[in-house]
């Protein structure tokens, strides 16, 4: 059913999204009270342009609802303000934000402005690490990661890490490590006489047993040696071929050091690595959850609280982000990415009892 059109009013129906302006059309638009009347659900945004001939402007939702999944359901740009009436429901869906960086050099604060500038950033934790420990003592005796830390002097770092209790029998005996703090570890063991403060690495002795990459289990020979003569033997299973002039211990994990006195048993972790931090700060009035994993994967960060996702053994600064919102607020409102109206003119709800979006912040 249509209004009559009287002479300073024009009245325009409306049932898809669009620019209000072009739907009254040039002769109509110029008159100084519009009134448009939903005749449809509209999906998508209504557009009103400000006019210095319009006096009066009423928007009926007729019970039709105007949802934007995208953005804002209204832009009046309008000084005159626009008088919403009916029960028509009128709201953003706009719930989700994406924020990512692809690089994988990147390291600073990337800022969210979809988010009411939320960050992510991305920063780097040096994570080298150097432990040195020597043990004075001769003959027969057994060790393991425990009695170094128990009994060894550290002279660099602090408890050994990634220490395991040795096990085997006879002429097997391992040390079981597993790395997943570096990008690789350096094992070595050695010794020199009590008289020697300088360790056989800082004397350029430095024997590696072996070199563990990151992530990984290795089972390590961890024979004894001796140094005499200026050298330290190395067991032959560990760099192949034959080797000469060295003394090992044989038969039992039972220790022993082939010298009538007491020796400096030196024993050292080297491990080089980087890890990369991730810190989500959240300046929304509400709780969003995380999702995406890379590296946030399906947290809750309440409203100014942070999350940090430590990614261990990683140069990697690149994130791939999503965040979602939901719930309503103290008056039944749902909430939204952004206002219900995004335009610079203002509109008034007296005579309006359906329910708009707020945003959440």
């Amino acid at each position: 059913m249509s209004i009559p059109l009287i002479s300073n009013i024009g009245y325009t129906e409306v049932n898809s999204a669009g620019n209000l302006n072009d739907k009254a059309g040039v002769a109509k638009s110029k008159l100084p009270i519009q009134f448009f009347k939903l005749t449809n659900n509209i999906t998508g945004n209504l557009t009103l342009d400000n006019d210095s001939a319009h006096k009066k402007i009423i928007l009926d939702t007729n019970g039709f609802s105007i949802t934007d999944s995208t953005g804002s359901p209204l832009t009046t740009n309008s000084s005159t303000i626009l008088e919403l009436k009916g029960s028509g429901n009128i709201q953003s869906t706009l719930k989700t934000f994406s924020s990512s960086v692809e690089s994988t050099s990147n390291l600073g604060t990337t800022t969210i402005s979809e988010a009411n500038n939320s960050t992510v950033d991305v920063s780097n934790i040096d994570t080298d690490t150097t432990v040195e420990k020597y043990i004075d003592t001769g003959g027969s005796f057994s060790y393991n990661g425990t009695t170094i830390d128990s009994l060894g002097t550290t002279t660099l770092g602090a408890s050994t890490p990634n220490a395991a209790t040795i096990f085997g029998s006879g002429s097997v005996t391992q040390y079981n490590m597993n790395v997943t703090d570096g990008t690789q570890a350096l094992v070595f063991v050695g010794d020199t006489s009590t008289s020697t403060n300088v360790s056989p690495a800082s004397g350029g002795y430095k024997l590696y047993v072996a070199t563990i990459g990151p992530n990984t289990v290795s089972q390590l020979r961890m024979d004894e040696y001796s140094n005499y003569s200026g050298s330290i033997g190395i067991y032959n299973s560990l760099v192949g071929g034959a080797v000469y002039g060295h003394n090992r211990y044989s038969g039992t994990t039972n220790h022993q050091l082939n010298y009538s006195g007491t020796r400096r048993l030196w024993w050292r972790y080297e491990r080089a690595g980087n890890d990369r931090r991730f810190i989500f700060t959240n300046t929304l009035a509400i709780s969003v959850v995380l999702t995406g994993n890379d590296p946030f994967n399906n947290i809750t960060v309440t409203s100014g609280g942070t999350n940090t996702q430590t990614i261990s053994n990683s140069t990697d600064g690149s994130f791939n982000v999503t965040g979602t919102i939901s719930g309503t607020n103290g008056s039944g409102q749902p909430y939204a990415l952004v206002n219900v109206n995004n335009g610079t003119g203002t509109f008034n709800t007296d005579n309006y009892t359906g329910t708009l979006s707020t945003r959440a912040f």
